[in-house]
């Protein structure tokens, strides 16, 4: 019993260190009914998610893969159904609210999604997991 509820305690603090990296290539455009991509857009992008320290890091690059943009948004709530993310992500510049979803895979290929005005985004890229602070 003592093992189960250490595995399971286990289980709970790495979840909630987790740390996430997308290199984004392409915004594409979901329809929810057909889930089919109705557009694609280019982009050269990074999101940096940390859940132990509550925040989303969002950098555009420009084409020599340089820093042009970058915004700090606070994750304000967090959800984990079913190996799916949901982050409602705070702006620190305009106060919106932003809602993002990562699919959780056991093969360690994750999957960064986005909501606005009733639409879905998915952001194809490569994803890796962030190392944390302290190792």
């Amino acid at each position: 019993m003592n093992k189960i509820l250490f595995c399971g305690l286990l289980i709970l603090a790495n979840s909630l260190s987790a740390q996430y990296s997308f290199s984004v290539k392409s915004y594409n455009e979901i329809d929810l009914e057909s889930k089919e991509t109705i557009s694609s857009n280019s982009v050269n992008q990074i999101f940096n998610i940390s859940l132990k320290d509550n925040y989303l890091i969002h950098n555009v690059l420009d084409d020599l893969g340089n820093i042009d943009d970058s915004q700090f948004y606070k994750i304000i709530d967090q959800e984990n159904k079913e190996g799916l993310l949901w982050l409602s992500c705070e702006s620190g510049v305009s106060g919106n609210v932003y809602k993002y979803l990562i699919s959780l895979n056991e093969s360690s290929e994750s999957q960064l999604f986005y909501f606005n005005d009733g639409k879905l985004y998915h952001l194809e890229g490569k994803f890796t997991a962030c190392k944390t602070y302290l190792q």
